[in-house]
């Protein structure tokens, strides 16, 4: 990561670096090696990738195919309004957040020389005008949403676009970006919901916005010369290092209510928003401003994530409250986190092997040079939303900034079967036995909206070596809570994508996935983890289907073979709803008893071992999908035999 820095110091006049020094004394040798070190001259982005390495030559060929297919969809000479932004083929419209993708397109342009890189970049900054205030920030989008707190990552990409690349632009471009962007930083500065966690008379902020301000704020202040911006940086910084966790160091702060725990010890996380922005920046932040103890905090942090990463690469959000934001691979308008988990890997091997699964991931979910936005997504019928693509394009673009190491190969948490993992702060268990990981939570910490994420004792994400992921959450009940950031599902059905007991009455759920009060407990026995759930069938208002409340008891039991789910105490309006994904590709075979699903490496089989299963109404093609995660599932139901009422069991293998 020296040459990051390297460049960083490189950008800072003599009257600043004396600032620094006067500061922070103990870097005034560190700081005068970097002085040492740049004074060859200026490396260029394909001088940094010579001696690339396998992960970065496959990330630079996704990142060109992804940018090569974006420009397919850049207006030219259409009209003054549309000329150099995208549309996209999803969403019908152009995003406002666009602009990220200068980034990407100005490494290119540096990296291979290309033209039509550097003329894509140069429109699509002019198309941006449309979205940008006379206060200095970029609105998220065009009539749809004022809302213009995502300044800080338009920032964010016009600095590292103008820190690597801005000597291919002419003159009066440079100048013209230049002022854009400390004009960007004194918006941050003047509107200080954008980075204060104290929100008095201030809407509702998320953590992912002052942490990324942090390294916003603190690159603006170097690149223009403005010492106030790093000051505030500081700050900003002082009061994120509260807000992560013991003992396990999340950073909390994506929810309303953050200053005390939920009854069952929770705070507001969201691994995707952590991971993808808030971390990665946080890190760039400290590495700048030479802050050790965020970047202690921060590589803790990154650690704790990590346990969430599923041996496939794919990025385990099942539980999050903001996991309506969620697809397999990553975030839907988050960036990635390549470039933030890249700068701390020569300490952390396995955080590149994270990488380079995760880009597998990626390549899988690219069709036609997009990313999109669910594993069958394609599949079923929908487009690809282009803001999926631009947005990790520029993740990949920060990490292919970085000068290529080569480390050695290290296991992710999860490869091992380790067997149980206890997460408190969000009151969630890791499992895996054998070829089994899965996931049961019942987190309580809820989000702005209700319904967002499941609690309850639901086993929210179960993967097998073999088959790939069987169970992901959805939303308990799909709503475009954010419509200019979500598609809108163009199906005939529509299910709910977690293993749930439901009861249908009057056309509403009630579920144990709102259930706020459910009790979990869990023991060891010979190998097998049991799990026993007491629950309530509720709404997300915590109203029960009748005038007294529906108790109900779910058991798990997870082994190296096997996975059971029993459910008992139904009502007999009740069953158990059991959504097994399942690609419209995949043969399924079904009986009552039986259910198999043909995968790619192996079957997967779901024994009714008490009660009767039944198939849900599905579209033509067998299959209901969910906008979120953008898994197509086969809706099995699971009813009470007339001679063992209120009790359905039924086991789950792969081989």
């Amino acid at each position: 990561h020296v040459q990051f820095l390297m460049g960083k110091a490189a950008a800072m006049p003599p009257t600043y670096i004396t600032i620094l020094m006067e500061k922070h004394m103990k870097r005034i040798a560190f700081i005068f090696l970097f002085f040492c070190l740049i004074s060859g001259g200026y490396v260029s982005a394909a001088e940094r990738n010579d001696a690339g390495t396998e992960l970065q030559d496959e990330s630079f060929a996704l990142l060109q195919e992804w940018m090569d297919r974006l420009l397919d969809f850049q207006c030219e000479n259409v009209h003054p309004a549309l000329d150099g932004g995208l549309l996209c083929p999803a969403c019908a419209r152009m995003h406002g957040r666009i602009g990220d993708a200068v980034l990407p397109l100005m490494y290119l342009a540096d990296r291979t020389g290309d033209e039509k890189y550097l003329s894509g970049a140069k429109r699509l900054m002019g198309w941006m005008e449309n979205v940008h205030r006379p206060d200095g920030s970029w609105m998220n989008d065009v009539n749809v949403s004022d809302w213009n707190g995502t300044t800080v990552f338009a920032a964010i990409a016009l600095y590292e676009a103008l820190h690597y690349h801005g000597h291919l632009l002419d003159e009066a471009t440079r100048r013209a970006w230049e002022e854009d962007l400390r004009n960007a930083g004194h918006f941050m500065m003047k509107n200080p919901f954008i980075y204060s966690r104290k929100r008095e008379g201030m809407r509702n902020m998320n953590v992912n916005y002052s942490a990324s301000a942090t390294y916003a704020l603190y690159a603006i202040g170097t690149y223009c010369q403005v010492p106030e911006f790093c000051e505030k940086a500081r700050e900003i910084a002082a009061d994120v290092k509260a807000y992560f966790t013991c003992p396990n160091a999340f950073l909390f702060g994506e929810g309303p209510n953050i200053w005390s725990a939920t009854p069952h010890g929770c705070y507001p996380v969201d691994l995707l928003y952590n991971v993808e922005e808030s971390l990665p920046n946080l890190a760039y932040y400290a590495r700048m401003a030479g802050d050790e103890d965020m970047l202690n905090l921060v590589e803790k942090s990154m650690k704790t994530h990590l346990e969430f990463m599923l041996p496939d690469g794919a990025w385990d959000n099942s539980w999050g409250p903001r996991s309506f934001k969620w697809t397999y691979w990553g975030g839907r308008t988050s960036d990635g986190f390549m470039g933030g988990y890249y700068a701390l890997a020569a300490r952390n091997p396995e955080f590149a092997e994270a990488i380079a699964r995760n880009l597998e991931v990626l390549k899988s979910a690219t069709a036609d040079g997009l990313l999109y936005g669910g594993m069958h997504y394609r599949a079923t019928g929908m487009w690809p939303c282009i803001h999926h693509t631009f947005g990790h394009a520029k993740a990949l673009a920060s990490f292919l900034e970085q000068e290529a190491v080569e480390l050695p190969e290290k296991a992710l948490p999860r490869d091992a079967a380790y067997g149980m993992r206890f997460f408190e702060e969000i009151r969630t268990w890791l499992l895996a036995c054998g070829d089994w990981r899965g996931t049961l939570t019942g987190y309580d910490s809820e989000y702005k909206v209700k319904g967002t994420h499941p609690m309850g004792g639901v086993l929210s994400m179960l993967w097998n070596r073999k088959t790939g992921p069987v169970f992901a959450s959805t939303m308990n009940t799909y709503r475009m809570i954010e419509s200019p950031n979500m598609q809108l599902h163009n199906r005939k059905y529509l299910t709910n994508g977690s293993p749930r007991v439901e009861w249908m009455k009057e056309g509403k759920a009630y579920t144990n996935l709102d259930d706020l009060e459910a009790e979990i407990t869990c023991v060891e026995k010979d190998g097998v983890y049991i799990f026993d759930v007491k629950c309530h069938l509720v709404d997300a208002e915590q109203h029960s289907p009748l005038e007294t409340s529906v108790a109900v008891s779910l058991h798990y039991e997870f082994s190296d073979s096997e996975i059971v789910i029993e459910a008992a105490g139904l009502p007999a309006e009740a069953s158990l709803i059991l959504p097994v994904i399942a690609s419209p590709q995949e043969k399924v075979v079904f009986s009552p008893q039986q259910m198999t699903v043909e995968k790619e490496k192996g079957r997967l089989s779901v024994l009714c071992q008490e009660g009767a299963m039944s198939l849900l109404p599905a579209d033509a093609d067998g299959r209901v999908i969910n906008p979120v995660p953008g898994f197509a599932f086969v809706p099995v139901q699971v009813k009470n035999n007339e001679g063992h009422p209120q009790k359905v069991r039924v086991k789950i293998k792969a081989d």
